[in-house]
């Protein structure tokens, strides 16, 4: 999804990876969907993200503010 930045010219790119490993493969043939967003929150170290996880870094970068990103997260409470 694009967000308008800070300044309100330019567009920010918060996003969502998930990368199709065997866990993730295997949760989608037994249609275990809803467990797929605590693997893609643990597997940072093959290159997934939340989109929670993207908006956090963006507010961290000075990108987006911090009720923006709360209105776009999953968990909200991670931005009060």
């Amino acid at each position: 999804m694009f967000m308008a930045g800070l300044n309100n010219q330019l567009r920010v790119a918060a996003h969502e990876i998930m990368v199709g490993i065997p866990a993730i493969r295997n949760l989608i043939r037994e249609d275990k969907v809803a467990q797929m967003y605590s693997s893609i929150q643990t597997g940072q170290s093959v290159g997934m993200q939340t989109l929670d996880q993207c908006l956090i870094e963006l507010v961290r970068k000075g990108l987006i503010s911090k009720p923006q990103a709360r209105s776009r997260a999953v968990k909200k409470s991670d931005f009060d």
